[in-house]
């Protein structure tokens, strides 16, 4: 038996190749094209923040008036 023959152990460094094939790699990266193109439609056209805001310089919630009593009269 030659040396070529006896190597038949997955991990023995040698590149075997995309175990998925060539088709299967081309079908994910144009489904992430596409996915992309997506994204990119609807921040152009509907003015879709893509969440890179600083936090810090958004409006300030509304206080809640949910505490305020209203079953006081006259302010008493």
């Amino acid at each position: 038996m030659s040396d070529k023959e006896e190597k038949k152990d997955p991990f023995d460094g040698e590149y075997i190749g995309n175990i998925w094939g060539w088709k299967f790699s081309l079908f994910g990266a144009v489904l992430i094209l596409v996915l992309l193109a997506i994204i990119a439609y609807r921040h152009y056209t509907m003015d879709v923040p893509l969440g890179m805001e600083d936090p810090l310089e958004q409006k300030a919630p509304a206080a809640d008036s949910s505490r305020a009593d209203t079953t006081r009269l006259n302010g008493r």
